[in-house]
């Protein structure tokens, strides 16, 4: 009786199987201040304040508390202005309107337009060097909270090695001295160095995914074009554009950009990547110029 009130009895019955799901989160505050077209001048300012979780595909099977935490690539705070602004001289303008034409080739049609960002920085996980003795060396090695506090701060610029500390490591939790290979540490949970405990034998760390925050970003472009007129039908614009206007550079720290954040690995060599900065953000430059100049009629 069954089979004959099925939709489709040429099929037969129909398996289920139990499979983990995930989600993700997002809250914020947003602010907005739109200046329209006039008098030469516009501009649009916005400040967003978020929090963006999700959960990580490394650890969700075995823990989903351990595997959820930042966006890798979400920034809790980030501030945009940009502007444009037709300078006020010139033919038809406030300032020089009656100029004549070889002056307006001079003082008229130019423009001056800038992107500003200010971001805060990019999460990134720390881990600990007693991976070996406590997972196998297969991680996650986190470890527990301790008590106190760690300072980040971007220092200066080792220009021998190409490198900026962004933090330095405390001692080792577990010292190799005392402790050498083929110890029994699991009756070492809790020991600590800093801020930073070990956890239980096979345990995940209690801190947390991407917890700490690397450097802020700062992006500013600015660009400058001056339009003149060659005839009633044919104008042309020259454009000069500068990338990263302030030659400032946003330093790679995060869990996207290969932050070495071993909070307790001690090999303290000049050329040790250890809580250091090695690089730039993938998708920004040092200072850069272009020129175009467009045609149109």
């Amino acid at each position: 009786m069954a089979q004959a009130l099925r939709a489709f009895p040429q099929y037969q019955g129909v398996s289920t199987v139990a499979s983990p799901y995930a989600n993700s989160s997002y809250h914020s505050f947003q602010y907005k201040l739109d200046k329209r077209f006039s008098n030469g001048l516009q501009f649009l300012t916005h400040y967003t304040y978020a929090h963006a979780d999700n959960y990580t595909d490394q650890y969700y099977a075995v823990s989903h508390k351990v595997a959820w935490g930042p966006v890798d690539f979400n920034r809790n705070q980030v501030w945009v202005l940009n502007t444009v602004y037709e300078l006020p001289f010139g033919k038809g303008k406030k300032y020089a309107g009656g100029v004549s034409r070889a002056m307006d080739y001079a003082v008229g049609g130019w423009q001056v337009s800038n992107t500003t960002n200010w971001s805060s920085g990019l999460p990134w996980t720390p881990s600990i060097s007693e991976c070996g003795a406590f997972f196998d060396g297969s991680g996650p090695c986190r470890p527990n909270k301790g008590s106190g506090s760690m300072k980040f701060s971007v220092g200066p610029l080792d220009k021998a090695n190409h490198q900026r500390t962004y933090f330095i490591p405390v001692a080792p939790i577990l010292s190799a001295d005392a402790y050498p290979v083929g110890t029994d540490v699991c009756g070492l949970a809790g020991t600590a160095s800093g801020p930073f405990a070990l956890p239980g034998c096979g345990a995940i760390g209690n801190i947390g995914r991407n917890v700490y925050h690397g450097p802020r970003g700062f992006y500013s472009d600015l660009s400058v074009s001056k339009a003149f007129a060659i005839t009633e039908r044919f104008r042309a614009k020259f454009v000069t554009d500068f990338f990263n206007l302030f030659n400032h550079p946003v330093y790679a720290f995060s869990a996207n950009n290969g932050a070495n954040g071993c909070v307790d690995c001690q090999n303290l060599k000049p050329d040790s990547s250890n809580g250091k900065i090695t690089g730039l953000e993938g998708g920004t430059n040092m200072r850069q110029i272009q020129f175009a100049l467009r045609l149109e009629f």
